[in-house]
């Protein structure tokens, strides 16, 4: 049984010693006290467990979870789910900053809208290379709002985004019935999750940066995404999964929105290869595609406030139809 208004912060770590005082502190200084964090160490081979050990000594709201084999982020979160007795929860990535406010800000609008599944916000990065933090504004809106599945859909369709994970706070029985993290997705069991959640139960937008994700170029996602031979397998595993049962009810509005795990030409013709990827090829997907392949060209030279402005641009026509 949950417990009303607390919120679990499961944080997966591997090695990263470095970063736990960082991530640790900034959890326990949230404006939000009622929180209990577990951190599951996923066969750390540094000093991760001492580091741990000696916080769980001087906060109680600190456990640990001591994994003996080395599985990956994605079974470290679910082995933790069980553990779980928050009504709320989100997963801290050991590496990332958080503002002071960010756990309040978002129970607080998630209280306001009880049939919400998740709440999220404009998503920022740290460049570890670069040593600086670029803020991505998403403008969905001017002020906090709750955008309903059909309203997520039809944003999707006229203004691609991405929800990312970092930034969101779920309820803990909208994510338990979403699966958690799908071992098999690999990286994209956050991404499947989130979108998941979103499009069955709606989800509390906030206009404001209150997580930034630390961007690695040794991290697993970045290593994975430079890996062309393993999205397919992935591609197959997401259409498997939107044809089974379980997700039977997000099947059609993923279709209709459009939302696919990348957006290569490739991606274009391994859908076309399967029934079921066929079902996602519309005359709206095949244009998105082109237009995000001409895109991946200029993105990289594009300064970031330009690309800013075209985002605004992009979002204030979606929201003036």
């Amino acid at each position: 049984m949950s417990e009303t208004g607390l919120v679990t912060i499961i944080m997966p770590n591997r090695n990263h010693a470095r970063y736990l005082p960082r991530a640790l502190d900034a959890m326990l200084a949230q404006t939000w006290i009622r929180l209990e964090i577990i951190v599951v160490d996923d066969a750390s081979t540094d000093t991760s467990l001492a580091v741990v050990a000696d916080y769980t000594k001087r906060d109680s709201r600190v456990r640990i979870l001591a994994l003996k084999e080395h599985h990956g982020i994605n079974r470290a979160v679910n082995a933790a789910l069980g553990s779980v007795n928050g009504e709320f929860v989100t997963v801290a990535g050991a590496d990332d900053f958080v503002a002071p406010n960010f756990i309040e800000r978002c129970v607080i609008e998630m209280n306001r809208h009880p049939e919400a599944g998740l709440s999220f916000s404009d998503p920022t990065e740290f460049r570890e290379p670069e040593m600086r933090s670029i803020h991505f504004p998403l403008y969905l809106s001017e002020q906090p709002n709750f955008l309903d599945g059909a309203a997520l859909v039809a944003l999707f369709r006229r203004n691609y985004f991405h929800i990312s994970a970092n930034t969101g706070v779920y309820r803990t029985g909208a994510f338990l019935a979403a699966g958690g993290y799908r071992p098999e997705l690999k990286w994209l069991s956050d991404w499947f999750a989130t979108l998941v959640i979103a499009l069955r139960y709606g989800a509390c937008y906030l206009p404001e940066p209150l997580t930034t994700v630390t961007m690695r170029g040794d991290s697993y996602s970045a290593r994975s995404l430079r890996d062309g031979k393993a999205q397919r397998p992935l591609l197959d595993e997401f259409l498997k999964l939107l044809a089974s049962a379980e997700y039977a009810d997000i099947a059609p509005n993923m279709r209709r929105a459009g939302l696919i795990p990348e957006y290569h030409l490739r991606a274009l013709f391994w859908l076309l290869q399967s029934p079921e990827g066929r079902k996602f090829v519309t005359p709206h997907l095949v244009m998105r595609i082109v237009h995000r392949y001409f895109w991946s060209f200029l993105r990289p030279v594009a300064p970031v406030q330009w690309r800013r402005r075209l985002r605004q641009a992009q979002s204030e026509r979606t929201r003036a139809a």
